[in-house]
């Protein structure tokens, strides 16, 4: 699960009003809804020290559309409150920080006038709600530096490199890859961070489906998973130590050689 800030800014419920009603069983008029956008994700270096991919936020855009809005990660159909209509990848026309293109998955999303969405409509509107979580599943997040799998725990299965640390003059970071499902946004208070990173109440949430699950069709997927769930129960001093060997065999590998 990611979590965003987002920017609002205005959308067209009459020029829109054909794409909102293929979500809606009676007809909408424009007047029946309030409409915004809102950046659901981009290809910025997060507090977490991980960015999504030009092709992350690609097959992203396809994900999001018709998927929902609800609050505080509350996943309960009582707590729907908008839909996303469409979602585009867009060019901000500057840079990231580390000299790339940048780069935002913006949706349009639409909302019902109603009594229970007019509160959330006037907070919006008056610059109040203004951040969001957004919630989805990737393959892979990927060490910058060699490109080898990056564990949860902030270094990579292979050289053992570092989220935030210098090689050879290139900051390592989680790269997202290959994202697998977009599941919702969430109206926040305070997102667990600004931009990319992992939603830990909404990671929270999976395990508790997990435990209920009958996990017995997915066996290939959790083998695939068993690395990164051994490398979670290590504790600091392990993970210390792991580094600290594999430190060690690459020096006695380059002093051998």
């Amino acid at each position: 699960m990611i979590t965003k800030s987002f920017r609002v800014t205005k959308a067209s419920a009459e020029a829109d009003i054909a794409l909102i009603n293929q979500y809606a069983l009676t007809e909408l008029k424009p007047e029946d809804v309030f409409c915004f956008s809102v950046v659901l994700c981009d290809n910025e270096v997060d507090r977490d020290l991980e960015r999504f991919t030009d092709e992350a936020l690609e097959a992203l855009a396809g994900m999001f559309v018709g998927k929902t809005g609800i609050k505080d990660h509350d996943w309960s159909t009582d707590n729907q409150v908008a839909r996303i209509y469409r979602a585009e990848v867009e060019s901000t026309g500057e840079l990231t920080k580390d000299g790339r293109e940048q780069k935002q998955l913006v949706g349009s999303v639409y909302m019902l006038r109603n009594e229970k969405t007019e509160p959330l409509i006037a907070s919006i509107e008056g610059g109040i709600t203004k951040e969001v979580s957004v919630g989805f599943s990737a393959r892979r997040c990927s060490c910058s530096i060699c490109g080898e799998r990056m564990t949860w725990l902030g270094f990579c299965a292979g050289d053992g490199h570092e989220k935030g640390k210098s090689y050879d003059g290139q900051t390592c970071v989680g790269l997202l890859e290959d994202p697998l499902d977009a599941y919702e946004f969430s109206f926040v208070a305070v997102p667990a961070q600004p931009r990319a990173g992992v939603t830990k109440e909404a990671l929270s949430g999976v395990f508790e489906m997990l435990k209920n699950a009958d996990l017995t069709p997915h066996a290939e997927q959790i083998r695939e998973l068993m690395p990164a769930f051994q490398a979670a129960l290590a504790t600091v001093e392990e993970q210390a130590e792991r580094r600290r060997i594999i430190a060690e065999n690459k020096k006695f590998i380059s002093t051998k050689g």
